[in-house]
């Protein structure tokens, strides 16, 4: 046997193995969470034609126009949150840092990022209302499979895991502008797995927190610079490089550790801070 007859060979095996799998699994993506988080009584919108995140939403498209400067509130774990007691403790916080990472990044590409004392601004907090689990020895089969197969990842239909956010911008008044809850479950491809076991939901993060922020202002209004005293400096740089790379040569996810100091609410504004470097 030649060794393209071998390699066609797995390639065969392997494409019987997915779709094996297409045929017993089933969505992973579960339904936006109700918490109460979000204001009782709004109307909250369901998103159609998403590919990949169920997502509901609201907003004050008036309200909206109006501002322009947002602080962010630390993420937080709802305490009706549902999660898995096998998620430790730092799991759960290595989470809670990638959303505020992550919304860091995102809003500050919409709106200047201020400290707590700056009342006019608008306020924007997220909690994590689910977690699923990702299966290290799952993902770890899953990635053995992909390197099968002529480009992108497949999953196993089990231990495959997910993120559930709901989020919310209050203006000046304490008045809820925006809403969002979000939802997303690691599919069977396009997906890479992770051995750490919130990999998933720590990936999803960025997804979450760009639609949050484009549903935040009008989709044709340019992007704002990042301006040279970076309010996310806290959380590292914005590209990881590195980390990215780690990820495409091992076929895995792997998590960027949470900052060391991620209290952005008590941060001064970029204003600020310029007004004070000497």
């Amino acid at each position: 046997m030649t060794c393209f007859q071998h390699s066609n060979r797995q390639i065969a095996h392997a494409l019987v193995v997915i779709a094996t799998m297409a045929m017993v699994s089933a969505c992973a993506t579960k339904p936006p969470t109700q918490t109460g988080f979000i204001a009782n009584g709004t109307a909250m919108e369901r998103v159609d034609g998403t590919v990949r995140a169920q997502i509901s939403r609201q907003k004050d498209a008036e309200a909206l126009s109006r501002l322009s400067r947002v602080v962010l509130l630390p993420t937080r774990l709802h305490e009706a949150a549902d999660v898995p007691a096998t998620i430790t403790a730092d799991s759960r916080a290595l989470v809670l840092a990638e959303v505020d990472r992550q919304l860091c990044f995102a809003l500050s590409r919409r709106f200047e990022i201020v400290g707590a004392d700056q009342a006019d601004a608008g306020r924007v907090q997220a909690v994590v209302t689910r977690l699923q689990e990702t299966n290290a020895a799952a993902s770890a089969a899953s990635a053995a499979v992909s390197r099968l197969l002529p480009g992108g990842s497949v999953r196993l239909p089990v231990g495959r895991g997910g993120l559930s956010i709901e989020a919310r911008l209050d203006v000046q008044d304490n008045r809820q502008a925006a809403a969002m809850s979000w939802s997303r479950g690691a599919g069977m491809v396009m997906d890479q797995g992770s051995l750490s076991e919130v990999g998933d939901a720590h990936r999803f993060a960025a997804s979450f927190a760009n639609d949050f922020a484009d549903f935040l202002t009008d989709a044709r209004a340019p992007k704002r610079e990042v301006p040279d005293i970076d309010p996310c400096a806290a959380f590292g740089p914005r590209l990881d490089i590195g980390r990215f790379a780690a990820s495409r040569v091992v076929g895995l996810h792997v998590p960027r550790p949470a900052a060391q100091d991620t209290t952005t609410e008590s941060e001064p504004s970029s204003e600020d801070a310029k007004s004070k470097k000497p």
